[in-house]
């Protein structure tokens, strides 16, 4: 690759100048720049620190980073991105991480510029060992856990401010695997609260112990998309269960939690990937609505369930 690439993660074994890497950012189709300085601090959770150190398997974590940088440059309408990791040790007050990035209009340029930082955080395959002044070492994975205890470090995942509008569950696929043979009719139902098992899912769902580790232990649908797809189409008492996504949420934005630890109603959950739609949904709903869905994670957010508990809809709601 080369400075003219423009979207570009590379690793950085020496301090680098922001300044020179904004320089790659130029494009006089932007209107908006934000870029993001991540610096060694000399504090963490209570203790003084001495100093830093990032280790990396290069190969590995320049594709990554590639990958994330791509994926969120497509989703959110960046122009350029470049964004570079340090390895090796860092004092007190150096750059760790540089994320720039440009677009047309500043929302996007903001919102792109933290989901890359979120994930880089979560995903990237690069360790660090922290030293602090009283001697004490510890290693941090891009999971947030100490690889000496494999337990996550302290500190509690963000809670959702969010509701719940709707849940369903299905006994059955309608669609999976059945290409070219039409649906099935194993219907969707909806229902006030559902059992969160962790690692298996929602208990009375198709995805229910589907497989170890799943990725789609649970999906999370916004509520806007719902209410555009009803407006897009004339459809205005279409069913939000026509979308077989399991909670309907309102009041979160869910491109923002891939990669990253979060709470809801007292359950933990990761999310996991995009939920993208399917070519089914011309059918389910009509023509067009799989495009429609496709931009700003209209299909929403897929998710592991961390830990057990139950899931309701708000009262409100009902």
């Amino acid at each position: 690759m080369n400075d003219d690439t423009p979207i570009r993660f590379t690793l950085a074994g020496e301090g680098f100048e922001p300044s020179l890497l904004a320089e790659e950012l130029t494009d006089h189709r932007a209107g908006a720049r934000v870029m993001f300085d991540g610096r060694v601090r000399n504090h963490n959770e209570g203790s003084e620190v001495a100093g830093l150190e990032y280790q990396a398997y290069p190969a590995m974590a320049v594709k990554v980073g590639q990958r994330i940088l791509e994926e969120e440059a497509a989703r959110h309408g960046l122009l350029r991105v470049r964004g570079v990791h340090r390895t090796g040790a860092l004092e007190i007050g150096e750059s760790a991480v540089w994320v720039g990035v440009v677009s047309a209009h500043r929302a996007a340029a903001f919102d792109g510029a933290r989901a890359i930082m979120e994930r880089l955080k979560y995903e990237l395959p690069v360790w660090k060992k922290e030293t602090y002044k009283d001697g004490r070492i510890d290693w941090v994975g891009p999971d947030n856990k100490s690889s000496e205890t494999g337990l996550e470090k302290p500190g509690d995942p963000p809670e959702w401010d969010a509701s719940i509008r709707w849940m369903y569950l299905s006994d059955g696929h309608d669609f999976r695997g059945r290409h070219g043979l039409g649906r099935q009719d194993h219907g969707i139902r909806a229902v006030d609260s559902v059992e969160c098992v962790a690692g298996m899912g929602l208990r009375g769902d198709r995805y229910f112990g589907m497989k170890e580790d799943y990725k789609g232990q649970i999906t999370f649908f916004d509520i806007k998309m719902v209410e555009a797809i009803r407006g897009k189409f004339g459809q205005p008492d279409l069913s939000a269960g026509i979308f077989r996504r399991n909670v309907i949420v309102e009041g979160v934005d869910l491109s923002q939690w891939v990669g990253r630890r979060f709470r809801f109603q007292g359950v933990e959950f990761e999310g996991s990937e995009e939920c993208k739609p399917c070519y089914w949904m011309d059918e389910a709903i009509a023509p067009g609505a799989e495009e429609f869905l496709k931009p700003d994670f209209g299909g929403g957010l897929r998710a592991r369930i961390l830990s057990d508990g139950v899931l309701k809809v708000d009262p409100a709601e009902k």
